[in-house]
């Protein structure tokens, strides 16, 4: 799993709640966080501000283990 999904259910926010307030689809955003599709750069800048961590840290890849599921 890469970090921003883990931020994600730390800050128990859904998918539909990121997605809006990046001004992208539900669908576009399971899309980045599973790895099936790359963020435009545009993109990617709202998820740095809205997670203030950096892309890096973002799609840094981090254990399964001790993560609340959705």
């Amino acid at each position: 799993m890469i970090k921003m999904r883990q931020e994600r259910i730390k800050n128990r926010w859904s998918q539909s709640y990121v997605a809006k307030k990046i001004d992208i689809t539900k669908s576009a955003y399971s899309n980045i966080e599973t790895q099936k599709r790359k963020p435009s750069y545009e993109v990617l800048v709202k998820l740095e501000n809205l997670y203030n961590l950096s892309h890096r840290d973002l799609l840094q890849q981090v254990p399964d283990e001790n993560i609340l599921t959705e």
